[in-house]
């Protein structure tokens, strides 16, 4: 599955979902400059909204179970973008 983002100064781009973000390693989207280029791009964008969806649900926190539910899924899906925004390093250090 794919989702539209918007981003300032970019047309409309499509990604996958951070779940298949997950899925795929990321030596393998590393085929030349500009899908290195597009895969930095893509773990950045999911990494900004991670952040912010977190920021978002701590301030939001009212202490209800919908909001602690919020905040840990959040939690979670940062966890999960830093760990991919780690690889891509990881990757793109070793192919340069």
């Amino acid at each position: 599955m794919t989702t539209t983002l918007e981003h300032a100064g970019y047309n409309q781009m499509t990604m996958l979902y951070p779940e298949e973000h997950e899925l795929q390693t990321p030596t393998q989207s590393l085929k030349d400059p500009h899908s290195a280029a597009k895969l930095r791009l893509q773990a950045s964008l999911w990494l900004s909204r991670a952040q912010r969806e977190l920021h978002d649900a701590i301030f939001l926190r009212d202490g209800s179970d919908e909001s602690l539910e919020r905040y840990y899924s959040a939690r979670a899906e940062l966890d999960s973008a830093e760990a991919y925004a780690l690889m891509v390093a990881k990757a793109l250090l070793q192919a340069g």
